[in-house]
């Protein structure tokens, strides 16, 4: 790639998106995808990694696609390009009937620079016979962890990626994320089809951002805990807590003291959407969520963020930790630790993946529906008892095997008159398995940051495989201050001597 390439594009940056220069780590896959190389990046959040897709999006010629998981999330990106003027679409279940008709002729008539979609759209087969028609210079997959059978949000429907890649022509391909171990980036590498792809990794430091833990004996002193930061604490925040109950409840309890909102995804979308906007307004103190609030939230001015509950990995909790701050100014991530709570995300582990007999109870239902009818995935999963996240992973299993077909708005058809349950799936469920003994072991290393004694920034650092010092300290976590106090004992101790 020429200098003449890189000056081309600060020229793009500067009278398109008003920067005066790139941020560390953008440029080394900016040139990859450039040059037609696959590219794997790591940045913390609030680096500027949709900068690394959009700018090679405006010089190459053909259209960029870009796979996200959240509507929330494409909606604002979209909003954001349209202002510097670029040409950026975004196909979503949001759209009416009329947008959607709209969206899918401009695509067949070969307008637009950069295309949204979530990884169910590619099941549209109509919508992808026009993709087909276009030239696809880039392939982007953001939030790329959610490839990953190993990662923190594994996502089924991102397994067909790699293939969905071969067939619109074999783009150089772009996969961004925050979060990613050197496990995850292999297997991201390797589901994608990824051919020697150039890596970046900026590092996960968040120098501005302080971590704490706090601990707590029973729920009345976490309450407390609680009513003090969100009196106390500086600017707007979000307090993460895993269960809709639970959140309701602090909500209920808390709305009286300081101005605060709910946000969960049993809500009605309404209800979501101005929830969400009255926090961006800074109406509130706080947003009480769960994690269903978080990927489409692009507030650069949260100064805190505190989970009542900690999640089930180091990965989920940087994540969303990792949105306060994203104005590289000040801010704090409190966790308020109760051994118990352990008990919560144990109970999520155990419903996530179908064991044996779940997956035989799917079987067997589906077995009684007449063949070539379609039948729902609601419907499917209250007849054979086996929640719905379950018994979509069993179908996904039953279609590898090409004895189901799915259908958008998540009906499933059988095309086989042969008995389902005499199909193996042992060789999946064992695989399931191992993926239920990773999350443990995820689940262990979240509760040994949240007892730990050393430097927590160090702690998150290691767990990524970084690089650290054998002396290196942040010196902006409560263990850092701490053992600072401890070590000015210490030294008074032996003056005093």
């Amino acid at each position: 790639m020429s200098s003449s390439s890189r000056a081309q594009a600060r020229e793009i940056l500067v009278a398109r998106f008003g920067h005066r220069d790139f941020q560390y780590g953008q440029w080394e896959p900016i040139r990859a995808a450039l040059g037609g190389r696959d590219a794997l990046v790591v940045m913390p959040t609030g680096s500027g990694k949709s900068l690394i897709y959009q700018l090679p999006a405006l010089m190459l010629p053909g259209l960029t696609i870009v796979v996200s998981p959240l509507i929330a999330l494409m909606k604002d990106q979209q909003d954001k390009l349209t202002a510097c003027g670029v040409d950026a679409m975004a196909m979503h279940s949001h759209l009416t009937g009329s947008e959607t008709r709209d969206l899918e002729q401009r695509v067949l008539d070969g307008e637009g620079e950069i295309l949204y979609l979530t990884p169910e759209r590619f099941k549209d087969r109509d919508f992808f016979e026009r993709l087909l028609s276009r030239s696809v210079s880039l392939f982007v997959v953001d939030e790329a962890h959610c490839v990953s059978q190993w990662g923190h949000d594994f996502r089924p429907d991102y397994l067909m990626l790699g293939s969905i890649v071969t067939r619109l022509g074999r783009p150089p391909i772009l996969a961004l994320t925050a979060t990613a171990t050197d496990e995850v980036r292999r297997d991201i590498a390797r589901q994608l089809g990824m051919r020697d792809p150039v890596v970046t990794i900026t590092g996960f430091a968040r120098p501005n951002l302080r971590f704490e833990v706090r601990r707590t004996v029973n729920q009345r002193e976490k309450d407390a805990a609680l009513a003090s930061l969100l009196r106390n604490s500086p600017g707007v925040g979000i307090v993460y807590v895993a269960t809709v109950r639970e959140a309701e409840r602090l909500y209920e309890e808390r709305r009286s003291d300081v101005p605060i909102g709910l946000y969960h995804g049993k809500m009605a979308a309404a209800d979501r959407k101005d929830m969400q906007n009255r926090f961006m307004a800074d109406r509130f103190k706080a947003m009480i969520a769960t994690n269903a609030f978080g990927l489409g939230i692009d507030k650069s001015d949260i100064r805190f963020v505190i989970h009542y509950h900690f999640p089930g990995s180091v990965e989920s909790y940087y994540q969303e930790a990792g949105r306060a701050g994203r104005d590289s100014e000040p801010a704090t991530c409190t966790v308020l630790y109760r051994v118990e709570d352990s008990r919560v995300q144990s109970y999520f582990l155990g419903g996530k993946y179908p064991d044996v007999e779940e997956a035989a109870r799917v079987a067997i239902t589906l077995e009684q529906v007449p063949h070539r009818e379609q039948v729902h995935l609601d419907d499917l999963a209250d007849k054979s008892g086996v929640p719905r996240r379950k018994a979509r992973i069993v179908l996904v299993l039953l279609k590898r095997h090409g004895l189901v077909r799915e259908y958008r708005g998540g009906s499933w058809e059988r095309l086989t008159t042969e008995r389902l349950t005499s199909i193996d799936l042992s060789a999946d469920l064992t695989d399931y398995e191992a993926r239920r003994m990773q999350d443990r072991a995820k689940l262990r290393a979240m509760v040994q940051y949240c007892q730990t004694a050393q430097c927590r920034t160090r702690f998150i650092l290691e767990y990524f495989g970084e690089d650290v010092e054998s002396d290196w300290e942040c010196g902006n976590c409560d263990a850092c201050d701490a053992m600072s106090k401890w070590r000015v004992r210490q030294r008074s101790v032996a003056v005093g001597v």
